[in-house]
């Protein structure tokens, strides 16, 4: 009786609160300072460019172009670097990059055949043949440097919320190449895992993508990643296997024999040129559309 009578005596002297704001309205501003969503960091005009030439490249070349960009005394690069840590500061996942898209993609009612999650090669993806999506109904959600750590934590809203059918998962070369911070292998094969909970929980079919070659990391040339990406793939596929979905082998087609990705299929080592995606389109394809036979609808 004394413990309610001195409970009820605080609330009686405890100061008015003002209203309650709605969610949004909370979340929106703290301290009086609007919090907006960052401008999408768009790759160095150089690196598009270079991205999807068709001619090979040399990988000195191309080294040589990544330590210009990483100069300092570089403003393309330094004023790159400065945007993209300010979104990571933000808004680390970066929910923010697909939000106006998913919003107006669930108030048109259109539902999606496929929704492909992804890094850079994801993203390159719809800018090197826009019409391999348009024409199948696909919709790209790839995020270029994203690690599959920052893949599941926005994967409900960029691909549950959008109610495919199927999902194409490719991560795994920002994991490799430490984008986020240092990942083990285990850390790295988790997070897929989830993913694919996350898809299966809510009905939709995954199609899981092994990480295509990767010849030199630009910026760490010293870095010997071919028989970690040999190991890893291993490992999706052992995954695909144990969860019993597809597994798109876009690693076969592009390796040379000492690991390296085939320069006639990339030009930096690691992102695929147009030629490159025409390859990896019918083996997308094949996967995808024996998925959606056996989708829900």
């Amino acid at each position: 009786m004394i413990a309610a009578l001195g409970a009820t005596t605080a609330m009686a002297q405890a100061p008015v609160a003002p209203p309650t704001p709605q969610l949004g309205e909370a979340f929106a501003a703290v301290n009086g300072t609007t919090i907006r969503c960052p401008l999408p960091v768009p790759p160095a005009a150089a690196q598009q460019a270079a991205q999807f030439e068709t001619r090979p490249r040399n990988l000195d070349e191309m080294s040589a172009m990544a330590q210009r960009f990483m100069d300092p005394a570089n403003p393309i690069g330094a004023g790159f670097r400065k945007t993209q840590a300010e979104q990571q500061a933000t808004d680390w996942p970066f929910l923010c990059r697909y939000r106006d898209a998913n919003a107006a993609l669930k108030q048109s009612g259109r539902r999606p055949d496929v929704v492909f999650m992804g890094d850079s090669i994801t993203e390159g993806w719809i800018n090197a043949d826009p019409s391999f999506f348009t024409s199948h109904n696909y919709v790209d959600r790839g995020i270029s440097g994203q690690s599959s750590s920052q893949m599941v934590v926005r994967f409900y809203h960029d691909v549950v919320a959008l109610h495919p059918r199927v999902v194409h998962i490719m991560t795994g070369t920002n994991d490799i190449g430490g984008a986020t911070g240092p990942v083990t292998e285990d850390e790295s094969i988790d997070n897929v895992r989830a993913m694919i909970d996350l898809a299966q929980a809510n009905g939709i079919t995954v199609v899981l993508a092994s990480i295509p070659p990767m010849s030199r990391l630009l910026p760490r040339p010293d870095f010997n990643l071919r028989p970690v990406v040999r190991a890893l793939n291993a490992r999706l596929k052992a995954l695909a296997a144990e969860r019993r979905i597809a597994f798109i082998d876009y690693y076969t087609p592009f390796a040379q024999p000492d690991g390296a990705f085939d320069p006639r299929y990339a030009n930096d080592g690691v992102h695929p040129t147009r030629a490159g995606y025409a390859v990896m389109e019918p083996l997308a394809q094949r996967a995808l559309s024996s998925a959606l036979a056996k989708a829900p609808r």
